[in-house]
């Protein structure tokens, strides 16, 4: 059957846009804690992980586009898990899904980043992060 390529550039893309909301509404959070607005913020909080849930949903439809061909499965795996700032595609597809890619890191980095100072400042001491900076690992998307 081969790997439909099309489909996986809109999935992930569709997954990029979650990621973006993810983004609009942990900032969106940090602005109702700062106003110590619980039920806004349960709210939200909410919100996000229904938008968590759609990038897994994504993640897992992309997945299955190859689950019955080893040979496709072996492309897309290529594809989701070379280095998106080296590798170049060979075709307009492939260099598109390396582009999603590469924005999609850089906000996974920037919603980290924002989601840990979130949680250092919600949680203090108890804070999923710990309580000092630590150093951080890159987001492999």
């Amino acid at each position: 059957m081969g790997l439909d390529l099309t489909k996986v550039m809109v999935l992930l893309q569709r997954k990029y846009s979650s990621i973006r909301e993810i983004s609009r509404l942990t900032n969106e959070l940090k602005e109702t804690f700062a106003r110590n607005d619980e039920v806004s913020a349960v709210m939200l909080l909410e919100m996000r992980a229904e938008e968590m849930a759609k990038v897994d949903a994504c993640v897992d439809e992309i997945w299955r586009q190859a689950e019955s061909d080893p040979a496709a499965m072996q492309k897309l795996r290529g594809l989701l898990t070379a280095d998106p700032f080296k590798a170049a595609g060979r075709s307009p597809e492939e260099k598109k899904i390396y582009e999603i890619r590469r924005k999609t890191q850089g906000l996974l980095e920037e919603v980290r980043k924002a989601d840990q100072k979130l949680n250092r400042s919600v949680a203090r001491e108890k804070s999923f992060y710990g309580a000092g900076e630590r150093e951080s690992r890159p987001v492999r998307v």
